[in-house]
């Protein structure tokens, strides 16, 4: 989450996504022992919003300034195995 956006390289990591900019994430995830073997659907959804929530509801802006949109999703299936 990004609250002050001004500030936010300065501040540590900048999680902005300029205009056709591209980024690639990597994420590791630890199954749970006993899960079912055969085929699993991983979803990754991108979601881009004005104002977080609080900061809007404080500025008094429209509702649409705070709503979430989703930009792109993908999924995928991968095999677990026994």
């Amino acid at each position: 989450m990004t609250i002050m956006q001004w500030n936010t390289a300065k501040l540590g990591v900048d999680y902005r996504i300029g205009p056709r900019q591209t980024k690639v994430e990597k994420f590791t995830f630890r199954l749970p022992y006993d899960v079912t073997p055969g085929e699993m659907k991983v979803k990754a959804v991108l979601n881009y919003q004005l104002l977080v929530k609080p900061v809007a509801d404080l500025l008094k802006v429209p509702e649409d300034e705070s709503e979430i949109n989703v930009v792109n999703e993908h999924s995928t299936t991968v095999t677990v195995l026994p």
